[in-house]
């Protein structure tokens, strides 16, 4: 990936490489008032080497993982980094070019291979593997980090140091998972994952709470699962919602074409191209109890959209209410590939703020062709059909869309509430939106572009938004420095910043840890 221009702004000096770690804390230029009852670990992970020898990643999301830490205690804060040392960085590294594939970028055969190797090498689908470069999440006592594979990978949330591989299939039928798992307030997580082959599924995975010392991981079981709608072309999918009591999954009309897939590296063909987006075909929610796993039998039908990101979800009077970031077709993929970052400095995606309502009491005696939903602070609606199927149409909450979406997560998930946050639909602005008078308000600083947000709640807060927000703010132009930026959640203005003296990358997304 080349580098854009010191003096031109680009959006390649914002996805760029980072060729030095910085694994020992180094101080950051504080300006501001850090508030004092702010103590505790920002993380973030993300792409952040994009070369090796001669060879380009194709896609953003095919760097390497650069695992970060911002440590704030007493109003200083330092700033950390490291590579996670996955199996593919090491072969990669090793060999000085890409020798793995990921989602936007084929490696080709090891020429050092024999002409036999090489060929059968040709009829073997590309498999992600360990670049675990999305999430962090904890699993009983211990964090990890991961993608949107099986693989997954212990990491060190104070020195940053890798851990042990492991894999998600060792302990349940699963061939993907997504990197954005639920924990639940007993401790327990809850995650989506897709098994192919004679039953393909869409798969609730739910991991017990461990207790102290135990391997959380062997308390995996699938809860319950959803059907594929077309077993040959499964939806792909990024996330997924839980209310209090209810788990909600989107099969939306993405698609992986599973022969393509299958052929992908005698075509030629990465993982990215396998994907299908099929504007006329509906897209489905799908519900079930979290305490049975067992579907529920009306499906919720929309028209075509397509979503990475859920927001929240929460029960109302008989009804679950669904807010995620909606777009109209699967542009934001093609536009995180290089050669579209190469050609523009700035752009604009539209996002909705989407709000659906599902009403749940539906039975045969519910009456056709009217609205169901009776909640009078949205417009979202309802609407039972012949076939038994409920037809949803979603509410635009804001007038202004945002994406890499958060809320007061540990108080608020799956609960009623009001708030998220997330970053401008013009990726240049951090937002702040309001659920109640469907108001947005807005923080950016020209030339730069914010990583995702997260929330640190104030210890002793009243309100939902009693706190902060924190995010990377990357420049465009490659010589002025990055900084971390805190925000008041409430009043939407800086508190502080950090200045860092090292070189700062995108990051994908983020977990706020008090005072380790």
């Amino acid at each position: 990936m080349a580098s854009g221009d010191e003096n031109t702004p680009s959006l390649t000096n914002v996805f760029r490489s980072i060729k030095a770690e910085n694994p020992d804390p180094v101080s950051t230029v504080v300006k501001g008032s850090v508030p004092k009852w702010l103590n505790g670990s920002f993380l973030r992970n993300g792409p952040g080497l994009f070369e090796f020898g001669e060879d380009s990643c194709n896609h953003v999301f095919d760097g390497m993982s650069l695992l970060h830490r911002f440590d704030i205690k007493d109003g200083k804060i330092t700033y950390q980094s490291r590579f996670l040392r996955s199996d593919v960085y090491k072969k990669n590294t090793t060999a000085n070019r890409i020798v793995c594939s990921e989602f936007g970028t084929l490696a080709h055969p090891d020429p050092c291979k024999n002409i036999f190797k090489r060929l059968f090498s040709y009829f073997v689908p590309p498999i992600l593997e360990d670049n675990c470069n999305i999430s962090w999440f904890q699993l009983g006592d211990e964090y990890y980090v991961c993608t949107e594979s099986t693989h997954i990978r212990k990491a060190d949330p104070k020195d940053l140091e890798t851990g042990a591989r492991d894999n998600y299939a060792n302990y349940v039928a699963v061939n993907t998972m997504t990197s954005h798992p639920h924990r639940l307030g007993d401790g327990s997580v809850l995650n989506m994952g897709s098994s192919f082959g004679v039953r393909p599924a869409y798969n609730i995975v739910k991991f017990a709470a461990a207790e102290k010392g135990e391997d959380a991981l062997k308390q995996g079981t699938v809860l319950g699962s959803f059907p594929i709608r077309y077993p040959l072309y499964p939806s792909y999918y990024h996330s997924f919602n839980i209310s209090e009591n209810y788990v909600i999954f989107l099969e939306q009309p993405l698609f992986i074409n599973v022969m393509k897939l299958a052929f992908a590296n005698f075509s030629g063909k990465s993982l990215k191209d396998t994907l299908q987006y099929d504007p006329k075909c509906t897209a489905i929610f799908h519900v079930a109890p979290q305490a049975t796993g067992q579907p529920i039998t009306v499906k919720y039908v929309s028209d075509a959209f397509f979503c990475f990101h859920h927001i929240n979800a929460y029960e109302d009077d008989g009804h679950i209410v669904l807010d995620l970031c909606a777009h109209n077709d699967v542009t934001i993929i093609n536009s995180m590939s290089f050669s579209f970052l190469r050609e523009n400095a700035e752009g604009h995606i539209p996002i909705q703020v989407r709000r659906y309502a599902f009403p749940l009491n539906i039975d045969e005696d519910t009456p056709v062709g009217e609205n169901l939903v009776k909640l009078t602070y949205t417009n979202a609606t309802a609407v039972k059909m012949a076939d038994g199927s409920v037809q949803v149409t979603g509410e635009c909450v804001s007038e202004k869309g945002i994406e890499l979406p958060v809320i007061n997560y540990n108080s608020y998930n799956g609960k009623k509430y009001r708030y998220t946050y997330g970053v401008s639909d013009t990726a240049d602005s951090l937002m702040k939106v309001d659920f109640i008078d469907k108001s947005y308000k807005e923080w950016k600083d020209e030339h730069y572009h914010p990583s995702e947000p997260v929330f640190a709640p104030n210890p002793d807060a009243t309100d939902e938004d009693d706190g902060v927000v924190l995010a990377n703010m990357m420049s465009l132009y490659k010589d002025k420095p990055s900084y971390l930026i805190i925000l008041d959640a409430k009043t939407w203005q800086e508190v502080a910043r950090a200045e860092s003296p090292v070189p700062l990358t995108f990051g994908m997304h983020g977990l706020w840890i008090e005072d380790m």
